[in-house]
């Protein structure tokens, strides 16, 4: 076949719960397009919970980083993306958050009506119908004692309301990980009205007119023309489906003009309103246990996939807290991640360790993914702009945040477990240090969303039904099109996202 019903560009979190959905009744012809390999399932490191970061810099990463970033001492960011069918529900971090209410009400009271809080929780309900959901079997025991040190300080337990602290929930099953290929694909794949289409780089959308009518792709028989007789469909993340609008010549005009890009839409939002949670890790040497996972042995991979027992089913972040740095404000704009491995980039390194990971849930701070060619082999420019709201309050909320991690660390139940911090700093008081310190040590936590931003205003670049706006034929659906950044980690929001969208679809 050269022509299908609907071309999906995309096997991530969000591809796969289209792909599912929209063939369910055999009605439509499915096309699902992924750049990377079709069965990533089969290895140890996809498996095995524990092992998820030796995935990054691999061949199931697209291996991105960020623009050298003022804010962060003229550092390069790492960004690890999926690439292959899961996208990047196989190599991430396992971690389920619904996000607050405040999130979704605040997105149907910038007018999308029917994004409230309550509108979206029975998307949520059936996306964890499928994606399994358990806690940690074999959680390590300073895991209690940062849940312990919470509840000394005050803080409640977080129960149904995203505000307080909880221990990890993950996308496992029976001890293994659960991608949503797993959960959505697995049931679909053998239905003869889809095609999953592996190893196949999508080099731009083609149009007649303003009508998406197909895709260009690339694959091992060449380049060939692959034709949507309703819609295609962008499902390629926050960094992959602006970059594919515009090689296609959706974007803003001067931008596509200077590449030798023809226009087909003046798009001027496209790739802009980037936002990503900034984590500030707190990291210190082991004292009385071992960080599971770090020096794991092909022969303890391979027992643990046999019987499923120890604790390589740790995804690292074990149990979380969200709170709130200034009691006025409506909902936590911090959170802290507590993590069984010294993570980060220090100044000393050291195999075993802990870290309090300090996550600024709600950042001010936009940055933009741009062309740097008209290649499609070429990764965009990422310049995610952290740190650069003009007030200075991602900075001053981080410090506070910090301050607060600090609270948690010096509990004695707590402390008995750190040894010495990996980056001085780590404990310091004082503003200029503290400050000093984010800059030297924060990252990325992986959350890039709103690059293809939903909206009703002139600005947003899809509506609230997904439709680019302009055009016809041409929908996204994935991270790109929220929004804004919610305060969770981002793989439940955003399926959550597709099932809606699939609902959209399928009364068109």
């Amino acid at each position: 076949m050269s022509r299908w019903d609907y071309v999906i560009v995309g096997a991530g979190s969000a591809g796969c719960v289209l792909a599912d959905r929209l063939s369910a009744d055999g009605a439509a012809e499915v096309l699902l397009i992924e750049a990377g390999t079709g069965n990533p399932e089969t290895r140890p490191e996809v498996q095995v919970p524990i092992l998820f970061p030796r995935l990054f810099g691999g061949d199931l990463d697209w291996n991105f980083s960020t623009t050298p970033q003022p804010g962060l001492a003229d550092r390069s960011i790492p960004i690890p993306r999926g690439k292959a069918v899961g996208g990047s529900s196989v190599i991430n971090a396992q971690l389920w958050t619904r996000g607050h209410r405040a999130d979704y009400d605040g997105w149907a009271a910038s007018g999308l009506t029917g994004w409230s809080h309550d509108d979206l929780q029975p998307y949520f309900d059936r996306a964890e119908q499928r994606i399994s959901l358990t806690g940690l079997r074999y959680p390590l025991p300073v895991t209690p004692a940062f849940v312990n040190a919470c509840a000394r300080l005050g803080y409640a337990p977080a129960a149904e309301v995203q505000e307080g602290y909880a221990l990890a929930r993950a996308t496992h099953r029976d001890g293994l990980r659960h991608s949503s290929a797993d959960a959505y694909l697995g049931p679909a794949r053998e239905r003869p009205n889809l095609t999953v289409l592996a190893d196949t780089l999508v080099r731009r959308v083609l149009f007649e007119g303003t009508r998406a009518t197909g895709v260009e792709v690339e694959g091992e028989s060449g380049v060939e023309v692959l034709r949507a007789e309703r819609e295609v469909v962008l499902s390629a993340g926050s960094v992959g489906s602006p970059h594919l609008l515009l090689l296609s010549g959706v974007g803003p005009a001067g931008e596509l003009s200077r590449h030798g890009v023809p226009v087909v839409r003046d798009l001027p939002s496209v790739g802009r309103d980037l936002t990503d949670h900034l984590l500030v890790p707190l990291a210190f040497e082991a004292m009385g246990f071992q960080s599971p996972g770090a020096v794991a042995s092909p022969e303890q991979v391979s027992q643990y996939l046999r019987d499923r027992s120890g604790t390589l089913d740790s995804i690292i972040s074990e149990a979380l807290l969200f709170l709130r740095t200034r009691e006025e404000i409506e909902a936590p704009d911090i959170e802290v991640v507590h993590l069984v491995v010294p993570l980060g980039e220090h100044e000393r390194p050291a195999a075993h360790g802990l870290a309090l990971g300090v996550i600024l849930l709600r950042p001010r701070s936009r940055g933009t993914i741009t062309l740097r060619s008209a290649d499609p082999h070429d990764a965009p420019l990422i310049d995610p702009h952290y740190l650069s709201d003009e007030a200075g309050d991602d900075l001053a909320t981080l410090v506070a945040g910090i301050r607060a991690a600090q609270r948690i660390l010096r509990q004695p139940d707590f402390a008995q477990w750190l040894g010495k911090p990996l980056t001085d700093g780590a404990l310091s008081e004082d503003v200029d240090d503290i400050a000093a310190y984010v800059r030297a040590t924060g990252g990325s936590i992986h959350h890039l969303v709103s690059t293809c931003r939903m909206g009703t205003d002139e600005h947003s670049v899809v509506d609230p039904e997904f439709r680019v706006r302009g055009l016809t034929g041409l929908r996204v659906v994935d991270a790109s099109a929220m929004p804004s950044l919610v305060r969770a980690h981002t793989h439940a929001p955003v399926t959550m996202l597709a099932e809606r969208a699939a609902d959209v679809l399928l009364q068109h």
